[in-house]
């Protein structure tokens, strides 16, 4: 039997094609046209490869591409996208979700079968080693209540910003699934793909909390499938500036990142934030506190079913150095006492913070102490610069564990990946 390669294309003819050009080559290949039965064929059949179209009604090809590369049992299966639609912008998204290759429509029917055939026999991506001890990994709580789920995890792109990396390149958006609600952090770039997972479920209603609206932080809130489409009411929390309301903010947010010809559509109902406590569902408790960044931003503080996470993607700790009258450290570190899970700010290496200090971001060092003393079970680094390669991001998850061994911290640490799942 040759290799084994599952079509998911909507087009009968496309998609025919594709299939027909594959068996001629020896290839197992079988064509899917209902995108929405994907998942479940991929877990039944287990092909080696999967060939996608990105224009399909149901769930389009980078959703699913997104959510094969996330998927602990799934992501070994290459991907390759095979459409029409193939702006640079939707190139660029395919690697950041782990396409292994993109193809563009119409292609060539003459060296198809040996494209796909070369992808195949790549070697799968190594898990990443540095000096030769593993990276470390965040595990969850086998008597896990809440369950964390990462869709963007990096700061803005810069002019050295990669073309792909295995901890991903979109900005902030995070998922804390309650067990009967589903609450979201920010919306960065990773909410669209999360969008598009929400959409199988139909119109619904969602809670959306946003630390602070600087672009990284809401540039996919346009584009976000809850925004977009009636039938979805959206309860969207923030905190004012001192000279705009939560409305105005929110309205220039929606209209910098709405998809041409795009309106809104949802219910949306704005709920203003200060520094307080609110009880956000039955037994679900948030306290949104000021975080040390420029303009209006706030973390957050979430407890459940006895389990505490904390979420401040963008803050500056001031780290060993800080002053008598910085007290901002110890501020936090009270905030976070006993968490069993820490989000912070990660942006930089210790070299990087001392060139960029008062910018409103983190050592990742200074994070891992803040944590520590704390007395937090998990800290996970987030919002790291996107124009670190994977090497180094490497390099900061080893040296974060590694302090925390040497400080006796009961502390497990790891820098951030988009798709992460923790149970917590």
């Amino acid at each position: 039997m040759g290799l084994s390669v599952l079509i998911v294309d909507d087009d009968d003819i496309a998609g025919g094609l594709s299939r027909d050009l594959l068996k001629d080559a020896g290839m197992d290949a079988e064509l899917l046209t209902n995108s929405l039965r994907a998942i479940d064929k991929l877990r039944e059949k287990r092909p080696e490869l999967v060939v996608l179209d990105i224009l399909m009604p149901g769930i389009d090809g980078l959703s699913l591409c997104h959510k094969i590369k996330s998927d602990p049992e799934l992501s070994s299966t290459k991907v390759v996208m095979v459409s029409g639609k193939s702006f640079e912008a939707d190139k660029q998204r395919a690697r950041q979700y782990g396409a292994d290759l993109f193809i563009e429509k119409p292609y060539n029917i003459e060296t198809f079968a040996t494209q796909i055939a070369e992808v195949a026999h790549r070697p799968a991506k190594a898990g990443p080693v540095a000096g030769g001890e593993p990276v470390p990994e965040l595990k969850s709580a086998p008597d896990a209540t809440l369950q964390i789920t990462v869709w963007g995890c990096r700061g803005p792109a810069g002019p050295k910003t990669p073309p792909s990396s295995q901890y991903g390149l979109m900005t902030s958006c995070l998922a804390i699934e309650t067990g009967e609600r589903k609450m979201i952090f920010d919306a960065g770039g990773g909410i669209v793909p999360l969008g598009g997972q929400l959409a199988l479920a139909g119109p619904q209603e969602l809670f959306l909390f946003l630390t602070h609206f600087h672009p990284d932080h809401t540039q996919g809130l346009g584009a976000f499938e809850g925004v977009r489409s009636s039938g979805y009411t959206l309860h969207l929390s923030g905190a004012k500036e001192p000279d705009k309301s939560l409305q105005d903010l929110v309205t220039e947010a929606i209209e910098a990142s709405l998809p041409a010809g795009a309106g809104v559509e949802a219910n949306i109902q704005l709920h203003e934030l200060m520094e307080q406590t609110y009880e956000v569902a039955p037994g679900v408790m948030l306290t949104s506190f000021y975080a040390n960044h420029p303009g209006t931003t706030l973390g957050f503080v979430l407890e459940s079913k006895g389990r505490k996470v904390v979420y401040c993607p963008d803050s500056e700790l001031y780290g060993e150095g800080a002053t008598a009258l910085q007290d901002y450290d110890d501020r936090l570190a009270r905030l976070c006492q006993g968490a069993d899970l820490i989000i912070h700010d990660g942006r930089y290496t210790a070299e990087d913070y001392r060139m960029t200090k008062n910018s409103g971001h983190s050592s990742f060092i200074s994070a891992v102490h803040m944590a520590g003393k704390a007395g937090a079970k998990r800290l996970l680094l987030f919002h790291a610069d996107s124009q670190y390669p994977d090497e180094v991001l490497d390099r900061m998850g080893i040296e974060a564990a590694r302090t925390s061994a040497e400080r006796g911290y009961k502390l497990d640490c790891a820098v951030a990946r988009e798709g992460l799942k923790l149970g917590i």
